[in-house]
């Protein structure tokens, strides 16, 4: 079923604006040559954890180290994206997610925690918060030095739209875990879409069952 989503995307032609968005989507091979790729551990750590959890970009940003429990690998993210009711054009609060991560990225977790009791997880050697900014940059960076760095240019401003980012992984993440045979409702609970008419859809799952699926789909965990 992954071949024939490979298939299907046409790298050798422009994409329309339409298609950009549909074949922005990474194979099973294209992340597994990024997480993979020569890089330093929190960068790894943190792609690899989007892969996994679904977490937006900032919303793993923002987790520090009193959001991750070591002993079973949960991580909480607390500053999630707020829904929006287009009925009554108000933001509706997101609850908190908690994900598990894959033992992999628990022992990455662990050496760019270190001794550090709290705070960011994800820090530069100044002890900053990474933005996101700068990861975006580095996943591009990294995905184009690999050869998986696919660039499209949207007609008719020609502007260039590269389809290895964050964003990406994160829907990889979720997709390849629905393809390897995860219930899908449950796995869309766990990435929390902000469709509303998507949300009717959704399995009113709770966050351990979220968390089985993952644990028994992901590839991540099959390591």
């Amino acid at each position: 079923m992954i071949d024939m989503v490979e298939d299907n995307q046409e790298k050798d032609k422009t994409p329309s604006i339409k298609s950009v968005k549909l074949d922005r989507g990474m194979s099973v091979d294209e992340v597994q040559k990024l997480l993979t790729a020569p890089m330093e551990n929190r960068e790894r750590a943190y792609y690899r954890a989007v892969y996994e959890t679904f977490y937006r970009a900032n919303e793993l940003l923002q987790c520090n180290i009193e959001d991750y429990n070591k002993e079973t690998g949960e991580l909480v993210a607390l500053y999630t994206k707020n829904k929006y009711n287009p009925r009554t054009r108000q933001f509706l609060k997101s609850p908190p997610k908690q994900m598990v991560l894959s033992p992999t990225t628990q022992l990455l977790f662990k050496k760019i925690i270190g001794n550090r009791k709290k705070g960011a997880i994800f820090i530069n050697n100044q002890g900053v918060r990474l933005s996101k900014t700068y990861l975006e940059m580095k996943i591009d960076e990294i995905a184009t030095s690999i050869g998986i760095q696919r660039v499209a240019f949207i007609t008719p401003t020609g502007k260039e739209y590269h389809l290895v980012t964050i964003k990406a992984l994160r829907e990889a993440g979720e997709r390849h875990c629905d393809l390897a045979g995860a219930d899908s409702d449950v796995t869309a609970r766990g990435s929390q879409h902000s469709a509303i008419v998507k949300e009717k859809h959704y399995k009113k799952a709770g966050w351990d069952e979220v968390q089985e699926q993952v644990k028994k789909y992901h590839p991540a965990f099959k390591e």
